[in-house]
């Protein structure tokens, strides 16, 4: 088995049909397909059914108890025999070839990584992202999705369970490990925006995860004793994700509790690296990028924000 591509599924039955219609309709064709439903209680289930039964050669159900993504994806990863892993969201697709060329790709590289470009598509327009384009490996997009990954590789690298930024954690600790990654600059991998999400909805509190998932990823660099290696990326992915990313989401929001949170964030990189604005991390970053991780640290987030809408209305930051 070239590919085994696992896609967990929760209330997406006005989405199912296309993405796995997408799926069962790649171009190559020793493929596995692992759809697994989380407890959904909208009939998605039974979209599954039908396409195991259709293609019983390619589409596996399994069904349980709604437990989260990252519990749909690592029951999956049990049973998974492909030399190569792929993930898709239930609400996304793909084109017919993705898996065709990102595997040759991978052979032909001998890769255990490759990652490929993606279109984010809105109601009314559509957005291209370069996710193939990268100066470090520490700055591609943490998806698991537009990319596919050696399976012997991975071994028992796992998505964090009840936790937001699953991705994160796991896209990381991957790219921690090697350096063989291979890239193709076609965009590939399709989302549907939708106003529900991980980065759009109002949960304040659970964006506290981001702390725990950097936590995680601090405790796995020193058990690998990779310490001295990543200390400059650690310090890059708090700043980043933490101080200028994850600020600038909750500061978007309208939870009565988020500047509290904020508060703890910025706390955080305050007690780990009290004075990075002095540091070879911080002077590598993108001038506009250093202005926002400032005014954040300084407690300044609403003018940051007020930048960004800025910034975002005459063409983007």
């Amino acid at each position: 088995m070239k590919v085994s591509v696992i896609i967990p599924v929760y209330n997406t039955k006005d989405y199912l049909h296309q993405c796995l219609d997408s799926l069962v309709g790649q171009t190559l064709e020793d493929i596995e397909i692992l759809v697994v439903d989380d407890g959904s209680t909208d009939g998605s289930d039974q979209i599954i059914k039908e396409y195991e039964e259709k293609y019983p050669q390619k589409v596996k159900g399994f069904f349980k108890e709604n437990g989260g993504q990252a519990s749909a994806r690592n029951l999956a990863l049990q049973y998974a025999q492909g030399e190569y892993l792929g993930f898709v969201d239930s609400d996304d697709w793909v084109d017919a070839e993705m898996y065709t060329e990102m595997y040759e790709k991978a052979k032909g590289e001998d890769a255990d990584i490759v990652i490929c470009d993606t279109t984010d598509h809105y109601p009314t327009y559509d957005v291209y992202h370069h996710a193939s384009q990268f100066e470090s490996k520490f700055a591609v997009t943490p998806s698991a999705c537009n990319k596919i990954f050696r399976r012997d590789f991975v071994g028992d690298i796992r998505f964090p369970e009840g936790l937001w930024y699953e991705d994160f954690e796991f896209t990381t600790k991957n790219l921690m490990l090697t350096e063989k990654i291979s890239v193709i600059h076609k965009s590939f991998y399709h989302c549907h925006c939708r106003e529900v999400s991980t980065m759009t909805n109002n949960n304040a509190e659970k964006n506290l995860d981001m702390l725990t998932v950097l936590g995680n990823l601090t405790r796995y660099v020193e058990e690998k004793g990779m310490t001295e290696k990543y200390k400059d990326v650690l310090e890059y992915l708090y700043l980043d994700h933490l101080l200028i990313t994850t600020v600038n989401r909750l500061k978007a929001q309208k939870n009565k509790n988020k500047n509290k949170i904020i508060k703890q964030m910025v706390s955080e990189v305050k007690k780990r690296y009290p004075k990075f604005y002095k540091d070879a991390v911080f002077a590598q970053m993108a001038k506009n990028r250093k202005i926002i991780a400032l005014l954040n640290y300084a407690g300044l987030s609403g003018l940051s924000k007020l930048i960004l809408s800025i910034k975002a209305k005459s063409k983007g930051y």
